[in-house]
């Protein structure tokens, strides 16, 4: 009878075993972390979310604002009464195949809730309207990842027990952005958008 030498056959697979298994364990952790709403499901594109700050006693959600007199761009705001929810948003991130907003991705911001008839509700930083200030404001562009739209790219990171909105681009291999957590600008009666890293508003997500 022949004996047939089964470790030669073995080591193959094997090899091809492990192979497979790390393909597939590199592909699984380069899936980023879902953000989740308020109800545990994962945040999705094309849906439409509230963005109101966690806890109490911390204002509501956001609108749009004129401030020192110019309505050309508008700003993105936070209402100061916490029982005003504001206006609905979607968000799209910078891989247009994907369905579900991960964690620390790139992604455009808009209200759907909104119309303004000369611009866009896509989220954008401006650094005109109050010099040295990286106010969030509309009038963006959705898409077209690169160093021309590298003002409309933002990113959602966990903070404490909920999470915050964060300006960082990643869409420009050679560029050198402005960075920081999105906090609150006191400008007159408004409570507006801006870049800052000391003081984030800790925010949650409410699916429509």
């Amino acid at each position: 009878m022949e004996v047939i030498n089964v470790t030669r056959f073995m080591v193959p697979f094997l090899l091809v075993a492990l192979s497979t298994s790390s393909f597939f364990l590199v592909k699984a952790q380069d899936v980023p972390e879902p953000v989740l709403d308020v109800s545990g499901n994962a945040v999705r594109t094309g849906v439409n979310y509230y963005i109101l700050p966690a806890g109490q006693g911390n204002g509501g959600g956001l609108q749009v604002a004129s401030i020192r007199n110019r309505t050309n761009p508008l700003v993105v705001s936070q209402h100061a009464d916490e029982s005003s929810i504001g206006g609905y948003l979607q968000f799209s991130p910078v891989n247009p195949n994907e369905n579900i907003i991960g964690i620390s991705t790139d992604l455009n911001v808009k209200f759907t809730s909104i119309h303004i008839s000369d611009s866009s509700t896509v989220w954008r930083i401006n650094t005109e309207l109050i010099p040295q200030r990286y106010l969030v404001t509309v009038g963006g562009v959705e898409g077209n990842p690169g160093r021309e739209t590298l003002s409309n790219w933002f990113s959602i990171d966990r903070y404490e027990d909920a999470y915050k909105l964060v300006y960082c681009p990643g869409v420009c291999e050679t560029c050198r952005p402005f960075c920081g957590d999105i906090g609150i600008l006191v400008e007159g009666s408004k409570r507006v958008l801006f870049v800052r890293s000391d003081q984030p508003v800790k925010v949650t997500f409410h699916k429509i």
